[in-house]
């Protein structure tokens, strides 16, 4: 028994002290030292109480120092729990906070002299059974008693008195009932240290200790976890805040490039009417005017579409219509168009597509953009030189139902020889309204959208787009689509 209670009065004194260490670290500093004097005696104590244990022992000595030593930490903690309930209140005024802690302090003074002088109330001797034998108690010892009393009933006073105002109208903070009740564990602490059974059983020490995590626990909570927790409150609420701002944007984009198309697929139509010289002969100024305005108009209604598929895609709102697709058939499609965006740049265009590639469940629209996207950037980034569409069969490593599983993909690639992309630049490819530096990279015209939706729209079909290049050699853009099956 004399071994637990050795073990846990050490406790006693390691946890308090490495508490006092952790409190001032945090930001209220009155209320941090009145914690910090709290941790402090109550290791001042229980270190005391630590060598009166030992003295029991044979041959260790007489324990009058020890215990002398032990009390003058434990009277100590009744005006530090005072203190410490004063900081917490906020309905007691000023004069009396001063005389209370004033007479607290002369209260403690005297009961430490006492100590000091080997006054009546201090000559003790402990028994081999561990009981603590008064030879007499005087009114030294009456006035310490009292001390402690008053510091107490006041503590538990000033923490309680809201409590008993509020009655059955309302409750009473959290806070202020742990702190209430820490008071509490305290003052039993310091009252079963007198009882004779005190010096073989660890109560005392267990209730002492268990007032000091309460604290530490209250002050921590205060200055380093209630403001952690409003921290992650006021960032949930700025997250939600931009969930609805983005919404509102993305309606907003969308609503807008939709009402722009309807007049630009007019102004798009009419200029080809008049082109094609249904309503007349055009000269030719008027041509060239009007040839650049249909230009220009398909250019434009290329940007709003960009914008459009990006809110839609942002916003979830984007639907595919899936079909089984043969997958050459589009490449032909594709292939063609883009012989009018080479025009008569020195660039050759190879197809190299293999006859066995299987079918694809997939949106036929979506599928020839990723495509088209991918060629005309080619084409835009190329002086000289080749593209090449490559598109083969391959099988790659998927996970289904928690289990790993081969699976048939068409691995489709596009090379260029143009100028190529620098390798820390490649993470700017893929993002939004964001073009790569540099000369022709700058002079080229376009959101920055085009490979970001291709991106999502290859994704939205469980495959993936990524991208290989060296600058001044070309790039080379894969993605994969699952085998339809």
């Amino acid at each position: 028994m004399l071994a637990i209670s050795l073990v846990v009065k050490l406790l006693g004194i390691a946890l308090p002290l490495g508490l006092a260490f952790l409190i001032p670290l945090q930001t209220r500093r009155r209320l941090n030292w009145l914690f910090c004097a709290f941790m402090l005696a109550v290791a001042w104590w229980n270190a005391g109480m630590v060598m009166l244990n030992l003295t029991l022992l044979p041959g260790l000595g007489h324990p009058d120092l020890w215990l002398r030593l032990s009390l003058a930490g434990l009277l100590a903690v009744p005006l530090i729990v005072y203190g410490l309930s004063l900081e917490k209140s906020e309905r007691i005024g000023a004069d009396f906070r001063r005389a209370t802690i004033v007479a607290g302090l002369l209260g403690l003074l005297a009961a430490w002299i006492g100590l000091l002088k080997g006054t009546d109330w201090s000559r003790v001797y402990v028994t081999s059974e561990g009981i603590v034998v008064h030879y007499k108690a005087g009114a030294w010892l009456f006035m310490t008693l009292v001390y402690c009393l008053a510091c107490f009933a006041l503590a538990e006073g000033v923490l309680l008195w809201p409590l008993y105002q509020v009655g059955a109208k309302g409750g009473m903070a959290r806070s202020k009932l742990l702190f209430a009740s820490g008071g509490a564990l305290a003052i039993l602490g310091s009252v079963s240290t007198g009882l004779p059974m005190t010096y073989r059983y660890p109560l005392n020490s267990i209730l002492m200790t268990g007032a000091a995590l309460v604290y530490a626990y209250l002050i921590l909570e205060e200055q380093l976890l209630n403001p952690w927790r409003e921290l992650n409150r006021e960032l949930a609420a700025t997250r939600e805040k931009l969930k609805e701002a983005e919404r509102l944007k993305n309606e907003f984009v969308a609503t807008i490039s939709h009402e722009m198309r309807t007049p630009l697929n007019s102004i798009i139509g009419f200029t080809k009417i008049i082109l094609n010289e249904i309503d007349g002969p055009l000269t030719e100024a008027q041509r060239t005017d009007l040839t650049a305005i249909y230009s220009s108009s398909q250019h434009l209604l290329s940007l709003v579409n960009d914008v459009l598929d990006f809110t839609k895609i942002a916003a979830g709102k984007m639907e595919l219509h899936k079909e089984r697709l043969d997958f050459r058939e589009i490449v032909v499609g594709v292939m063609s168009t883009t012989l009018a965006l080479v025009g008569d740049k020195d660039i050759e265009l190879i197809e190299e597509v293999d006859e066995n590639l299987p079918t694809i469940y997939a949106d036929r629209v979506r599928i020839r953009q990723v495509i088209l996207n991918l060629l005309s950037n080619a084409v835009k980034f190329t002086k000289e030189g080749s593209i090449t569409l490559r598109a083969k069969r391959i099988t790659e490593e998927v996970e289904l139902d928690g289990q790993r599983r081969s699976m048939p993909f068409i691995l489709c690639s596009i090379t260029d020889t143009g100028i190529g992309i620098a390798e820390e630049d490649i993470p700017i490819v893929f993002a939004e309204f964001r073009q790569v530096d540099g000369s022709i990279a700058r002079q080229a015209e376009g959101t920055g959208l085009g490979l970001p939706i291709s991106k999502r729209l290859v994704e939205m079909h469980g495959g993936r787009l990524w991208v290989e290049s060296k600058v001044g050699v070309g790039s080379t853009f894969y993605f994969t689509l699952p085998a339809s099956g």
